[in-house]
């Protein structure tokens, strides 16, 4: 499904930047025609704009006669910038509106003489004159340039007539997207989740670990931290087989995991260390839950596992470092534990040099006990 939406989604785009592109002469002329003619109007509305508030400015006396001679100036030349520009005769080919620009401009200077003789009495009329001429002037702009002239309106209609075609096709685009995006989010959970779990045991990993163990620091949450190591795996992998030892590490990963509860997690360090993270309830006797745990942990690791017709019983070197926010690091708390793990695993070896049980030879009833205790 992905592939075949990252092979589409290139081909529709080519096909929607063709389909615009056969357009582009239409569009581009009318586009232009119109913007030219907008922005010509768009000047000389300001320039009105500002003159009859100069006269109103006037009229109200907050400026005075010479402001509004110069705002008139202003308006004047804009007309004759206009006129002399080289786009006026293409926007008179298409828009036949030279003669009313014209019209109008002559309107215009015929101002002249009442603004000489300009006083607060009779500005008010003046004012009158110009909003209507600037109102007459801007209802020809609109009437004009919104596509009400005819040859604009066969070019548009040239473009119109295949939008549907540029609309189905930006449809398919944003919709191949939105499944990408979709897929890809997708993906992305998938592989954060493959980041966050062991891939052997599927129980937390270090990574996961890690981030928990800063987010416990940071919320000041009072937790016990167990390092566990076990004792004899080397043994295991060596004598039975890797495939062997990977089902070991499997089993001890689920045994782990059915003991977990709300504040308890458990991840896998790596190789045949595993962690539990205990976090502690408010007004409960810390030392005495993290001993329980400690020899609930003890006892469930040391029930016999069936290995290839072969009762196997080991056990496992458990580290113990509680967390209390201000009383020491995270990275003081992990070498806490392991130093602690360390101790416990060298009595262990001093305790037992010689191997823990005989796995050359299964055991005759092993399968059949181990199925009673499971």
């Amino acid at each position: 499904m992905k592939k075949l939406l990252f092979f589409a989604a290139p081909l529709l785009i080519v096909f929607t930047f063709v389909s615009v592109s056969s357009l582009e002469s239409n569009a581009e002329s009318v586009s232009k025609d119109q913007n030219l003619a907008s922005w010509f109007m768009m000047q000389l509305g300001d320039e009105y704009n500002e003159f009859i508030y100069q006269l109103q400015r006037y009229e109200a006396g907050r400026a005075d006669h010479n402001d509004v001679l110069l705002q008139y100036e202003i308006l004047l030349s804009r007309f004759n910038s206009i006129q002399v520009n080289s786009q006026v005769n293409r926007l008179h080919s298409t828009f036949g509106s030279l003669q009313s620009f014209n019209h109008h401009y002559q309107i215009v200077k015929g101002y002249e003489a009442s603004l000489q003789q300009l006083t607060p009495q009779n500005v008010a009329e003046l004012t009158l004159t110009i909003k209507d001429n600037y109102d007459q002037l801007m209802n020809y702009a609109l009437k004009t340039f919104l596509f009400t002239n005819n040859v604009l309106r066969s070019k548009l209609d040239k473009f119109i007539s295949l939008r549907w075609l540029i609309h189905a096709s930006l449809f398919s685009t944003l919709l191949i997207g939105v499944m990408m995006i979709y897929l890809l989010m997708k993906e992305s959970k998938t592989h954060h989740q493959l980041a966050m779990y062991d891939s052997l045991t599927g129980i937390h990993n270090r990574l996961w670990l890690n981030r928990k163990l800063k987010d416990l620091e940071k919320g000041g949450k009072d937790f016990a931290f167990f390092l566990i190591d076990l004792n004899g795996f080397k043994e295991v992998n060596d004598t039975l087989g890797h495939g062997a030892g990977d089902q070991l590490l499997k089993t001890v990963a689920r045994r782990l995991d059915n003991l977990t509860h709300d504040g308890m997690y458990v991840a896998r360090m790596g190789g045949d260390e595993f962690a539990v993270i205990q976090v502690f309830p408010q007004s409960v006797n810390q030392a005495y839950v993290s001993n329980f745990l400690m020899n609930t942990l003890d006892h469930v690791l040391k029930i016999p596992i069936q290995l290839r017709h072969r009762e196997l019983s080991l056990s496992a070197s458990i580290g113990l470092s509680v967390y209390t926010p201000g009383s020491k690091s995270l990275s003081e708390l992990l070498q806490e534990a392991d130093f602690a793990m360390y101790e416990m695993k060298q009595q262990f070896k001093a305790e037992h040099p010689y191997p823990i049980t005989n796995l050359e030879h299964p055991a005759p009833d092993a399968s059949q006990g181990f199925t009673k205790r499971q």
